[in-house]
């Protein structure tokens, strides 16, 4: 579902910025008066991040344009992180007996910090119009796994189980990994910026992005060799919704 809508959103945001290049020309932008904008991404606290949920996907920017009519020179600095509502990605069973079952719980998380530095470019009229941009991408970033175990007993021949509490094996975790990397990338950013009055801009934007995980180093806790050696890696994520609002002087 969340792949449709951002199908959806990529339709709708090239089909408009196809009509405004059509229609209108370069010089339907003017020089504005107040040309520096300084925003934030606004959708954590309109998706309830800020209620105090946890493991929850974030990404929090503040970000800084220099407007050159139809052009934005833009920097930025982020922090995303994404993990799972639940307590766990996934589960194995490890061992069974007539009368208990274990099971091994894995989970994975992520977070880093970057720098982004690039430029839009802007087509519009009145208080709307439409941007294409991109900017390269720098930062460092943490990968965490961890995997424990749990037991249950048996309650029924239908295959019913209920887990022990009492057991030492219960609720213990037995392995961590903590990977480090040097994160380097592009994004591109598909908008549109609604102008709200002389001062404020609110901007909706579809953001893909391209990263290559450089490995620096990791820490592991790995009783049952669960894990192998972390390794550089690539990465593509179709987008995040960013709802940005700025402020221009």
């Amino acid at each position: 579902m969340e792949n449709k809508l951002l199908l959806i959103a990529f339709s709708f945001v090239f089909l408009f910025s196809s009509k405004a290049q059509d229609i209108l020309p370069n010089d339907t932008i003017s020089i504005e008066e107040n040309r520096n904008y300084f925003g934030s991404n606004i959708s954590p606290l309109l998706m309830g991040v800020s209620a105090g949920k946890e493991n929850f996907n974030v990404k929090v920017n503040m970000s800084y344009k220099k407007n050159f009519r139809d052009k934005n020179l833009r920097f930025s600095f982020n922090y995303l992180t994404e993990g799972n509502v639940s307590a766990y990605d996934y589960f194995e069973p490890i061992s069974t007996t007539d009368s208990t079952l274990v099971n091994r719980y894995f989970d994975n998380s992520y977070n880093h910090y970057d720098f982004r530095f690039g430029f839009e470019e802007l087509r519009g009229y009145n208080g709307t119009r439409v941007h294409v941009g991109i900017d390269a991408i720098l930062g460092y970033g943490t990968n965490q796994s961890n995997y424990f175990d749990r037991k249950f007993n048996r309650l029924d021949s239908a295959g019913n189980y209920t887990l022990d509490t009492n057991s030492n094996v219960s609720n213990l975790f037995r392995g961590r990994r903590k990977s480090n990397f040097l994160l380097t990338g592009i994004d591109v950013s598909f908008g549109i910026d609604w102008m709200l009055n002389e001062r404020f801009t609110f901007t909706f934007q579809v953001t893909p992005q391209f990263n290559y995980y450089v490995f620096l180093n990791q820490r592991t806790k790995d009783a049952r060799n669960e894990y192998s050696s972390s390794k550089s890696y690539a990465d593509f994520k179709l987008g995040y919704f960013d709802l940005m609002l700025f402020y221009r002087f």
